[in-house]
Parts: structure tokens; sequence; C-alpha cells
């Protein structure tokens, strides 16, 4: 990953009342383990998914969570953005996660910002991966899985087909750019095929969270310049419903490699 150990101590990521400061303050309040300060971060209707995709609603601190793993530390190795979207990756330490695990799994947290205020945190991670190749196990995508949709949605789009990918989404599918911009409903992105007919995506990770996927990587042949593309990271993350795609969603950090 690029610009690793970013922290709310450096440079433009601190400029206050921005979606990115709002994130690293709440991972601030996460890290200090204080469940009186965790809601003041928080909307009222707050929500909270967790690696597996199970949501808890309702603005809470976790105090149980930080009475059982005291020294539990998220660590920031990049931000990217994506309007009011903030998407974090990093590590962990003190989790319930056992050591190994951590010291081997990428996790991603999203995060949706309103009013200054987290309104949604969303983990995403490998876990399961790496417990299997510590276990000595065999890695396999089951076909339907929302890992293999999201990614034979990535293998469409780098064939530059549009009709194939059409077929891919759902009929009320959406589309969410790097500046928050929604575009709603089935299409197939024609007009950018034809505009960059070499674009690729190509993916370094992938994590998941319920019928979520993120997918971490880099562009060629894209609208942005090859120096910049070069240095960029890209997330995309996918909702899978009924094994199509019903949202797809882009974060960036281009803003930092500029």
């Amino acid at each position: 990953m690029t610009k690793p150990n970013v922290t709310s101590e450096g440079g433009s990521l601190k400029a206050e009342g921005t979606p990115t400061s709002v994130v690293l303050k709440f991972v601030e309040a996460i890290n200090a383990g204080d469940p009186e300060e965790l809601p003041l971060h928080q909307t009222e209707d707050f929500s909270f998914i967790d690696y597996r995709g199970n949501v808890e609603r309702g603005r809470q601190g976790w105090s149980d969570y930080f009475s059982s793993y005291p020294e539990y530390k998220i660590h920031v190795h990049n931000v990217l953005t994506g309007g009011n979207g903030v998407a974090i990756i990093g590590k962990t330490t003190g989790s319930h996660v056992p050591p190994e695990v951590e010291e081997k799994w990428n996790i991603l947290w999203t995060a949706e910002i309103r009013n200054h205020l987290v309104s949604q945190w969303r983990i995403y991670s490998d876990v399961d991966k790496v417990q299997k190749i510590l276990r000595g196990e065999t890695l396999q995508v089951l076909d339907q899985s929302p890992e293999s949709v999201a990614l034979k949605f990535v293998e469409v789009i780098n064939a530059g087909d549009s009709d194939r990918l059409i077929k891919l989404q759902t009929e009320d599918f959406t589309l969410i750019d790097m500046e928050g911009d929604i575009n709603r409903g089935r299409q197939g992105w024609p007009d950018y095929f034809s505009s960059y007919p070499e674009y690729k995506i190509h993916v370094h990770n992938v994590l998941t969270s319920g019928n979520g996927v993120a997918i971490i990587g880099k562009t060629t042949g894209s609208h942005v310049p090859p120096e910049v593309e070069e240095k960029e990271t890209v997330l995309w993350t996918a909702e899978i419903q009924d094994s199509l795609v019903s949202e797809w969603r882009l974060y960036s950090d281009i803003e930092e490699t500029k």
C-alpha cells in the first residue's frame, strides 16, 4: 500500500471538518478505548456492520468490547475518499482475532459522514482466507459467492464489454464515483469504454463484509494520467444481491498522490 502510517497528525489529512478528519478523530476515540467519547462522533442513527455482515443500529460506545480488549488499536496505513465516504486500509492489534491472524490479515474500514459525524462504520477483511492458510487448507472462491460475482464484474469491465456488464447489474444498480456523485440505473458505461479502451482494473486484494466486497488495486488506461495511476491506490466496493452487483462505489487517494 502507498503512504504507510498515515495519522491524524499529518498534513492535509488534518484539515478540520473534512470527512477524513472526522474519521481520523473517530479512530483516535476507538484507540483511546473511550466508550463515552466515541458516541460523540456518531449520528443518532449510527450503524455498525462487521466483517460477517452483521448490522447493529444505534449510537453506542462499544464499552463491552473495550472492556474485553483494552489493548485494541487500529493502525492506519492508507486513507482513501469518495465524496462523503472515507475508507481506511490498515491493521489491528489487541483485537479478538489471534495475533498470528492479525499479523497477516488485511482489514478495511469504510465510514459514511453526515453533518461532521460518522453515520456508518463497516469492516471488510480477508480473515477467513488467512485462517485457512494458517491451517494449511486450499483456498477456493465459491461460484456465485459475493467475491466471485465482484471479480466477474471486474473481468467484464476489463474486457470493455458494455452489454455483458449490464447483465451483471441489478435493475436498480447504483454507481457512486470518487466525487460521491450517484448514477442510478442499469447501464454498461459504453462511453467510458469507447473513450478509454485500454482501461483495466488490477486487483491486489479482495476483502469481504457479508454480501459486500472490497477490491483494493490500481488502474491503467483510465482518464487519470499514467504518472498518477502509478502512485494511486483505488478501492472499489460492491454490494451483491441475488448474484448481481447492486452498487459499485469508488474511493481513491488521488488527492494525496498528485
